[in-house]
């Protein structure tokens, strides 16, 4: 049996306790400034296949010393229902003036406007288009679905020319943008037209397209002109995914936030 000589020993710096410690300037914020968060992951067969992060709904979630435990919520952490079903209506659609001038039109089935899009990034787009189109008709009975998912992407092309430059996987592209119109119209889930597990099959595309469109969600949530928070959505409330685009919502979607929107005025 033989030892290790001190001079085999590897470098201070590259011991586990140190390895990955950021020795910039601490980015955190301050504890007392810090938001409950909480990170829901779904995974379908072992593999991720959806994400999202939002505020916890009553502040209740708090760092422990052996995980999370949760404080009993008083009546001051209960949101107000009328404020809560607002915000999360104005969430739906991109804020309150959206949400005032909604309408139940039909959805703009023009082909995407992609003219800041780089020359030679048109014929992928165009391929993309071409196959949300096809899923659009043959994975859901939705009418309107396939000029929505035109609006998705145009809305992120314009928006962010670089996603396709910073991937050339354009089979998850095609599913992320899938999987935001369906999303944002409650097409997907329990109450949907196809649970979540089965999407991917259906559609013959990878589970990781569910991440790439969760990013991609988040990036163009983050560009809105006021700042993002995700609401809680009211209880009973239909499983919408809050996109701040009302040119995502089929008119079928629409007239469900219309009549809860004025059932508050009235």
């Amino acid at each position: 049996m033989t030892g290790t000589a001190a001079g085999d020993q590897p470098p201070a710096d590259t011991a586990w306790d140190t390895r990955w410690r950021d020795t910039g300037e601490p980015t955190d914020p301050p504890p007392h400034s810090r938001r409950p968060r909480v990170t829901h992951l779904v995974l379908v067969d072992g593999l991720p296949a959806d994400h999202w992060v939002e505020d916890s709904p009553d502040g209740s979630w708090e760092s422990g010393g052996t995980g999370r435990r949760r404080r009993p919520p008083t009546l001051a952490d209960r949101p107000d229902p009328q404020e809560q079903e607002l915000r999360w209506l104005e969430a739906l659609v991109g804020g309150r003036e959206a949400l005032a001038a909604l309408t139940d039109q039909p959805t703009d089935g023009a082909p995407p406007v992609l003219d800041g899009l780089p020359a030679h990034l048109h014929e992928r787009a165009a391929a993309i288009g071409a196959e949300c189109d096809r899923h659009a008709a043959t994975a859901f009975t939705e009418p309107e679905l396939g000029a929505v998912l035109r609006r998705v992407l145009e809305a992120v092309l314009t928006s962010d020319p670089g996603f396709l430059e910073r991937s050339d996987r354009d089979d998850t592209a095609v599913g992320a943008f899938v999987w935001i119109g369906a999303q944002a119209n409650g097409l997907v889930g329990p109450e949907g037209e196809l649970l979540g597990r089965d999407l991917w099959t259906r559609l013959g595309l990878p589970a990781s397209s569910a991440a790439r469109g969760s990013s991609t969600l988040a990036r163009l949530r983050r560009r809105l002109p006021a700042r993002w928070t995700d609401p809680t959505p009211p209880p009973g409330a239909p499983r919408f995914r809050p996109t701040g685009h009302a040119e995502f919502l089929t008119a079928a979607t629409r007239s469900v936030i219309i009549a809860r929107r004025d059932s508050l005025a009235g």
